[in-house]
């Protein structure tokens, strides 16, 4: 449907067995960064064998294939590829430092607003974190700033750079929400709403990668440096 109307217009293959190659390799992509995430149950994670390079599995399939589309593509302009040519580059990295500041904040509503539902259709509360989370947490302050570099930047070029700009902000956005519905929580999921429309409005705005990414980053080390450890000492005291 996207290629009948157009959306991949952008993307001149030398041969079509260049653009079928590429397009199976996006299928793939699909299938394994964000089906199979949205399928699964962070619950079910065992972090005792879970290793720490295992955390950058999708991202790295994800970087993999923007490297291959590049280049089954004829090699565009990379920066202009990557959406990486910001009018003002001040402005739009401080415009997303805002942004994923007002993320926390349209994320902390929303966690209102879906608790207030909760507990008004007596649906109950989570009764515990998920494990995942509890890692990820628990991880040296270097091992946590580096899963901030990796997800501010490859998912940002992923899902704005590429999938914004050939399905649009909604589609994308959709595919965003997918990816991270494994950590087996619907009050993280719906948390991630509120930073995944601020961060489609923000590449609409600009049509640069810059702000977005930076709000990504921004909204990334609030939660892994400051909200998560306060939550867990919260609902884990001992």
């Amino acid at each position: 449907m996207a290629i009948r109307r157009g959306a991949f217009r952008i993307d001149e293959f030398p041969s079509p067995a260049r653009r079928a190659t590429a397009f199976s390799l996006l299928f793939f992509v699909f299938l394994s960064t964000v089906l199979l995430p949205a399928a699964a149950d962070g619950r079910s994670v065992d972090t005792a064998r879970l290793k720490y390079y295992e955390v950058f599995t999708s991202q790295g399939l994800l970087l993999a294939f923007l490297v291959c589309w590049w280049l089954l593509s004829g090699r565009p302009p990379a920066l202009e590829f990557l959406a990486l040519r910001p009018a003002n580059p001040l402005n739009e990295a401080g415009a997303g430092l805002c942004l994923g500041f007002i993320g926390w904040g349209v994320t902390f509503l929303l966690g209102v607003i879906v608790a207030g539902l909760a507990a008004l259709l007596k649906l109950g509360a989570p009764d515990s974190v998920p494990p995942l989370i509890v890692w990820i947490a628990g991880l040296a302050p270097w091992k946590r700033a580096v899963i901030v570099l990796s997800a501010m930047t490859v998912e940002e070029f992923y899902f704005r750079s590429f999938l914004q700009r050939r399905l649009g902000p909604v589609a994308a956005s959709v595919f965003f929400l997918l990816a991270h519905a494994g950590y087996g929580e619907p009050l993280f999921f719906a948390g991630i709403l509120g930073i995944t429309v601020i961060l489609a409005a923000a590449f609409e705005r600009t049509g640069s990668v810059l702000a977005p990414m930076v709000a990504h980053g921004t909204f990334n080390a609030v939660q892994l440096f400051v909200v998560l450890p306060a939550a867990l000492r919260v609902v884990q005291p001992g």
